[in-house]
């Protein structure tokens, strides 16, 4: 069949001249436009996480009411997500961007709950269409699901807009150990929809996890999540406050040139005020700068007290 085919080109070329170079470029132009797409289809990526500019939860909880605020949110107890589905643009950290939620049906998404990406235009979640009946329903799960991709759409749009697919698997995302939580594109949604569902003000009228659940419409485990930070938030400032008592009581024996106890073996990390390699560690894994005297401690999600 090949040996038929270079015939066939043979004759072409010599009898039709013309159109052999028309041939010619329309193959050429093919090729061309075929490795364009295959460029694009390979820069779009799907990951169970991604590594993405840090954040503290903290961060992450003011970037959730920043969001709630834009949508005229603000004081709602109860947020109805299913509403999510009628708006067309919401606030990003890179600013104001086009939005859709489109309902899809079950077999488009038959490994994820919701998925976030980027159409060219619009920043665009999907969710299954069994996931909208639950939320309709009231469920804590496909409520969460919700304000989790709209976390997504509004905390990473950098890496939407490269081509990143982010989702919410059914059975679980694959978190890995090398990309820490303060970091993890995963870590920052599921703390912004706790944030984004959750009214601040009601919360902490509430006693425990169980309560948080039933008046936001949570899992009780993305409620325990929740209630733990607020309780961590609430203690930060005292335990702060111990700590620089316990850093006067260390310096003060430091000052002290005939106490025994004066030799200080100091990080190899700078101090993030002063840049200076005098960080010691006070107690557990709370530190103080020789150099400039302050006093905080370094937490995994990033958030710095002091």
């Amino acid at each position: 069949m090949r040996y038929v085919w270079v015939d066939h080109w043979l004759l072409i070329r010599n009898e039709m001249p013309g159109l052999a170079r028309a041939f010619f470029y329309a193959l050429k132009e093919a090729m061309l436009m075929g490795d364009e797409l295959g460029s694009k289809q390979r820069n779009i990526t799907m990951s169970d996480d991604y590594k993405v500019d840090g954040l503290s939860n903290a961060q992450v909880r003011a970037l959730a009411k920043r969001s709630r605020a834009y949508l005229n949110l603000s004081d709602a107890d109860f947020i109805d997500v299913l509403a999510l589905e009628k708006i067309d643009q919401i606030w990003t950290v890179l600013g104001p961007k086009p939005f859709r939620l489109e309902v899809v049906s079950d077999s488009e998404l038959p490994d994820d709950s919701g998925l976030t990406t980027f159409d060219g235009v619009h920043v665009l979640t999907r969710v299954r269409r069994g996931l909208r009946h639950d939320a309709l329903l009231g469920h804590g799960y496909p409520r969460f699901t919700y304000a989790h991709e709209l976390g997504h759409a509004t905390l990473h749009p950098k890496h939407l807009l490269q081509g990143a697919s982010m989702p919410r698997r059914r059975q679980g995302n694959t978190r890995y150990n090398w990309i820490p939580s303060f970091q993890s594109a995963e870590h920052q949604a599921m703390v912004f929809a706790a944030a984004f569902l959750i009214n601040d003000d009601t919360a902490r009228n509430l006693a425990t996890a169980d309560e948080v659940a039933i008046r936001f419409g949570l899992s009780l485990e993305a409620a325990r999540i929740y209630f733990e930070q607020l309780l961590e938030e609430i203690e930060r400032p005292l335990s702060a406050e111990r700590v620089r008592r316990m850093a006067d009581e260390f310096k003060a024996i430091v000052a002290d040139k005939d106490s025994p106890t004066r030799t200080i073996s100091f990080l190899d990390d700078p101090c993030l005020a002063c840049s200076q390699k005098q960080l010691f560690p006070v107690n557990g894994s709370r530190y103080m700068c020789r150099a400039c005297d302050r006093v905080y401690d370094r937490y995994q999600d990033g958030d710095q007290a002091g």
